[in-house]
């Protein structure tokens, strides 16, 4: 089979691999429908990040598909469901797991499609993809959805949820800000802030593209170097810039929380005085896909959630080396596998 490799920056290419075959009772076999770059994926692409200097390594996390083979132990799963393909390898019944902290999986550490770490996986970019304990980590896609709008499922669509709702749960006329700058995450917070939340949500970024569609989810748009409000129940950071990251730290009421969802990859300073004066409750850490994904899912079905505005541009699989390196991918392309 074909699997889009991570050669150096900016250069991406299809080699022809091995296809993979079942391993253990448990596992499945996934053949993608359509998939996408997770935010992260376009900084290791432009040289941003320690993985850029790894390659060559299957790249890509992130995509739905259509099962064609699933191992004996399978219970939940079946061939021709068409599902999301969690993006961590997680075993679903370690303690941590059963926390709903699938990315710290205990037998599994930090495992996953699309980077070099802990396994060999393949990515969501190949035209076959093996995943273990399947009945866990594939979510049912609802009848009726377009899969090619929910091919973030596995990673950041299902993150606007985890970075929300828990955080508000319970509150009020809850207030969110978001201050984006690293392409789809901040995006898909604010459609769950807006339409699930049922927050006044404030969107900061200088990123035309970006700004529009939050505007059309609903959102307050500011520019970033503008005044911001200093009393939001919730700060989302979707940056990775420390100047828009200290902003988020300070656009919170007292007590308030920053959620985090930008990886730092350099020691930042953090105004802790500050912080400490008024009690402000900071995340960061990765995204735990798989128990987020079925309530993320259901919302798409309801029509509560508009993943289809925060997608950037529909491709063919060819098209993929060329659309990625080419700096005008947008913040969310989406590519489609015929099969």
């Amino acid at each position: 089979m074909k699997s889009l490799m991570f050669v150096a920056p900016g250069q991406l290419r299809f080699d022809e691999v091995d296809a993979p075959s079942l391993v253990e009772g448990t596992d499945a076999l996934v053949r993608p429908l359509a998939a996408t770059t997770c935010d992260l994926d376009h900084h290791v692409i432009e040289d941003k990040t320690p993985f850029s200097g790894f390659g060559p390594f299957p790249i890509g996390h992130e995509c739905v598909g259509t099962v064609v083979e699933v191992g004996p132990d399978c219970t939940d799963v079946a061939v021709g469901d068409v599902v999301g393909v969690a993006s961590h390898i997680a075993c679903g019944t370690c303690a941590q797991c059963e926390l709903g902290h699938t990315a710290r999986c205990l037998r599994h550490g930090d495992a996953q499609y699309g980077l070099p770490v802990n396994g060999a996986w393949g990515g969501t970019f190949d035209e076959l993809i093996r995943v273990p304990y399947a009945d866990f980590n594939l979510a049912k896609l609802p009848a009726g959805v377009d899969p090619v709008h929910l091919a973030s499922i596995g990673d950041n669509l299902a993150l606007g949820w985890e970075t929300v709702m828990p955080t508000v749960a319970g509150v009020s006329d809850p207030k969110i800000a978001v201050f984006g700058g690293t392409g789809s995450i901040g995006l898909y917070c604010v459609d769950v802030a807006v339409h699930c939340a049922g927050a006044r949500t404030v969107y900061h970024d200088d990123d035309p593209a970006r700004m529009k569609v939050a505007e059309q989810l609903g959102a307050e748009v500011h520019d970033i170097h503008g005044k911001r409000e200093k009393d939001f129940h919730l700060a989302v950071d979707a940056s990775c810039n420390p100047e828009r990251l200290r902003k988020a730290l300070l656009s919170v009421m007292p007590e308030g929380h920053v959620n985090s969802v930008g990886i730092y990859f350099d020691d930042v300073r953090l105004p802790l005085l500050a912080l400490y004066q008024r009690g402000v409750h900071f995340h960061n850490g990765k995204g735990h896909a798989r128990p987020n994904m079925t309530p993320t899912l259901e919302a798409v079905a309801a029509g509560t959630l508009h993943p289809e505005l925060v997608t950037s541009g529909v491709y063919g699989w060819d098209e993929i080396p060329r659309v990625l390196t080419s700096g005008r991918a947008g913040h969310k392309p989406v590519f489609v596998l015929e099969n």
